[in-house]
């Protein structure tokens, strides 16, 4: 454990202009408000809040979901649900400037925030829209449920007039045939909607699922228990699956490759 927390600082300080104060944050066990890469960027992330160390390990140091499963080629569609505040869709539009990103974020406060980084870091590649994932079209509400920029829920009321927009799994081809492109395949989702992930996959059709060629998401049996085993099943007939669960009890990530692929 030592060696690795060793090995991710010092992967902070490679990476980043404001490594050394990520680092002293790290040690510290303190929040921070923003990474800066060596061009100058600026990825912020809101004040006072946890978690944007925790993202900025997972995703840009241990590639979580991408490590040995995916790389974004020219002409990709990228769905980012629970884009938080856009290190994962940014990252991706860096690796790749001609794919597109869609960045899903249903948090205002995040949102905000996801809007900024990607006008400074890469707004040809990338388009922000402040909805959520769910089992059906219609509104919910956002709930905290820690103190981190990362822990908010989802609760969906069928009859509110108002509140963030809801869309299922097929919405999001609307959304990327609305932005400039015919595709009637999504290349890759990702997905981290702490604990939506459930009622999104069960609600999803053999048919419906065929159409995303590789998925990445991290799981919450601890929110929704019962949400491996469905994900297992619902995916199973279209995708090759692998799990790593993660060292909190409850949680950790799948990844599915739609089975007609290569490796």
């Amino acid at each position: 454990m030592y060696l690795k927390s060793v090995l991710q600082m010092a992967s902070l300080m490679l990476h980043f202009r404001n490594g050394r104060t990520l680092v002293q944050r790290m040690r510290a066990a303190e929040p921070c408000d923003e990474v800066v890469l060596w061009d100058g960027t600026r990825i912020s992330h809101p004040p006072g809040r946890g978690g944007l160390l925790e993202v900025v390990v997972e995703l840009w140091l241990e590639h979580v979901y991408t490590a040995g499963f995916y790389r974004p080629a020219d002409g990709d569609v990228i769905i980012d649900a629970g884009a938080n505040v856009g290190l994962f869709a940014i990252k991706m539009a860096r690796q790749n400037r001609r794919c597109r990103v869609i960045a899903l974020e249903p948090f205002s406060e995040n949102f905000e925030y996801l809007e900024a980084n990607v006008a400074r870091a890469c707004p040809e590649t990338v388009t922000c829209c402040e909805v959520a994932l769910g089992a059906g079209f219609g509104k919910g509400q956002m709930q905290a449920a820690g103190s981190r920029s990362l822990d908010h829920v989802l609760r969906v009321d069928p009859a509110a007039a108002d509140g963030t927009p809801v869309i299922p799994l097929e919405g999001l081809f609307d959304l990327t045939q609305a932005d400039f492109t015919r595709k009637q395949e999504i290349n890759f989702l990702k997905v981290d909607i702490e604990g939506s992930e459930h009622d999104v996959f069960a609600a999803a059709s053999p048919d419906l699922l065929a159409r995303f060629k590789r998925i990445a998401m991290e799981y919450h049996d601890q929110i929704v228990p019962g949400t491996l085993d469905l994900l297992r099943r619902v995916l199973g007939p279209t995708h090759e699956i692998t799990i790593r669960p993660s060292k909190m009890e409850g949680c950790g990530i799948l990844l599915a490759r739609r089975r007609d692929l290569n490796q």
